[in-house]
């Protein structure tokens, strides 16, 4: 995520790493001030409670990943639908290995029903819906994609794009796999690649779409 000041860094890097590993609840001030070695006046004076800097944490990883999506977004009249999703899907993965304890935390947290899970709904994942729903629309418009219940698919995909992140102990321990290295969101990239070429796609090469990323099959 986007660097703060070196003491609010702290902070923040103290606090996802603490509520990945004991639970939001499980974690008091206190432990974060000691994780991030600071005092713990400065969490008040940044976040002014724990509410907050969990508040922060939340909004400031999906303001970033929105800045992804608008990104390609940008691109899409540029770019056939088949390359512009494909674009997305790799950015995406490629954030989230690159924010890896964030990504973990947030999506493992959003899965609850809280006030703050429903305003991240209502703006933030409302928001990154109307994308997908748009690229999907254009695709099938313009005979790129087949037909498709576009809620579905879209539920189908965010499930392959956070899988990696929401599964990371499965992937470890039983698969072997390391999702937060890059070789591994490389493969991961190419596999959903894949599932698009077989599902969606109508008439594409897959390798164009995935240039610039390493060939990882043997």
């Amino acid at each position: 995520m986007n660097r703060q000041t070196p003491t609010k860094q702290a902070i923040v890097e103290a606090a996802l790493h603490l509520f990945h590993l004991k639970g939001y609840h499980a974690t008091s001030i206190r432990d974060i001030a000691n994780k991030a070695k600071v005092n713990a006046a400065n969490i008040a004076y940044y976040f002014k409670n724990k509410q907050g800097l969990l508040e922060f944490c939340f909004t400031s990883y999906l303001e970033e990943y929105i800045l992804v999506l608008d990104k390609n977004m940008t691109l899409l009249d540029l770019k056939c639908p088949q390359h512009c999703l494909m674009n997305l899907v790799m950015d995406i993965l490629d954030f989230q290995r690159e924010n890896f304890l964030a990504a973990r935390f947030i999506y493992g947290e959003s899965s609850l029903d809280s006030n703050l899970n429903r305003e991240i709904h209502s703006t933030y994942f409302t928001k990154e819906k109307s994308y997908f729903q748009y690229v999907l629309e254009q695709g099938i418009k313009s005979r790129s994609f087949q037909q498709v219940s576009i809620p579905m698919y879209m539920l189908q995909l965010k499930g392959l794009l956070t899988a990696p992140v929401l599964h990371t102990h499965y992937a470890m321990d039983v698969l072997h796999v390391f999702p937060q290295e890059a070789y591994y969101t490389n493969i991961y990239a190419n596999e959903v690649g894949r599932f698009l070429q077989d599902t969606l796609f109508i008439a594409e090469d897959l390798q164009p779409l995935l240039a610039g990323r390493p060939e990882v099959y043997t």
